[in-house]
């Protein structure tokens, strides 16, 4: 027996509806994904930038719920099956919905704040430039934050696997959740306080030999969206454009809350998500103060998605 199966059945039961129960699992993520489509589709018509990308979603919002009652009746032992199957449109659905309130937040135009985020960096002791100048001497060491950093989106899809072989669905349905906040949270901060992260503003015409450059990308992207010269969002044009605060920095706090409850795998997590969370400076186009405030989204999230599915699971 895996040691994840030990961990599940070992962990207190959770007093919500049985796991056979004829309730969609995901329900509560459903509703919100939902929500998330709505309020980007009328977002993009008001502000005029189209996103065809989003016509993805309805079909997945769609095919959620049918394999939950295709298993229930043809196959009712195959539960994990079902799980993933849904999980996989919930990760598309969810995923684009965001990303397109990224972009379409991104061309709410409000003043740059790049040179406040400067100052507060400054009063916390901490110089980009300098910083970004030593470590550029250290190659190896940029190698392993590189790679940290790069293992964002591995270890999302890793959680919602890990929870379905577990046969924790409640759990998943919590951390969709979860990270659901954190990303309105976060495009809500960054429409308030918009910036196109330190590699433009401070760097803009520095050559650095080791230190990633992806950010000079983004904040053309953002430019792009706040000049009204970049109008659609499609696949081909989508990318994580968010500096402040820093999404990585939330994720690096979400996941291993999320498997707190399997020693074995808490402790590794934990230690890859301390190296993504150094990562985010020199590898993602972050200020110090974007770290800060991405660990503030998570501590707010948290509490936040397990309120919401409190609520959706009360009996």
């Amino acid at each position: 027996m895996s040691p994840i199966h030990k961990r599940a059945e070992s962990a207190p039961a959770i007093p919500v509806r049985a796991l056979g129960s004829p309730d969609l699992e995901f329900k509560a993520t459903l509703i919100v994904t939902t929500a998330l489509y709505l309020i980007a589709l009328c977002s993009s018509a008001l502000l005029g930038v189209r996103a065809p990308i989003l016509n993805a979603v309805p079909p997945c919002l769609g095919l959620i719920a049918f394999p939950h009652w295709y298993t229930r009746f043809a196959f009712p032992n195959a539960t994990r099956v079902a799980n993933l199957v849904q999980a996989s449109f919930i990760i598309v659905g969810l995923g684009v919905s965001l990303a397109c309130l990224s972009y379409i937040g991104a061309a709410a135009d409000l003043p740059l704040r790049d040179r406040e985020i400067v100052w507060i960096d400054s009063k916390l002791g901490f110089d980009w430039l300098q910083v970004m100048g030593e470590l550029d001497r250290w190659p190896r060491v940029l190698d392993l934050l590189d790679g940290a950093y790069a293992t964002f989106t591995s270890q999302l899809i890793a959680t919602v696997l890990i929870l379905i072989i577990a046969r924790r669905p409640r759990d998943l349905d919590r951390f969709f959740l979860t990270f659901a906040c954190a990303s309105v949270i976060a495009e809500v901060a960054s429409v308030l306080v918009p910036t196109v992260g330190p590699m433009h503003a401070l760097a803009a015409h520095i050559h650095y030999v080791n230190i990633p450059t992806p950010g000079r990308t983004t904040a053309d992207i953002v430019l792009g969206l706040r000049q009204g010269t970049l109008k659609v969002i499609d696949f081909s044009a989508l990318d994580g454009i968010i500096s402040f605060p820093s999404m990585h920095a939330a994720v690096a706090v979400i996941v291993p809350f999320a498997l707190r409850w399997n020693k074995l795998l808490f402790f590794p997590v934990l230690l890859l998500d301390g190296l993504m969370l150094i990562s985010a400076v020199p590898s993602g186009n972050h200020y110090l103060s974007d770290v800060l405030a991405g660990i503030s989204v998570a501590a707010f999230a948290i509490p936040c998605g397990r309120r919401i599915h409190e609520w959706h699971y009360a009996p």
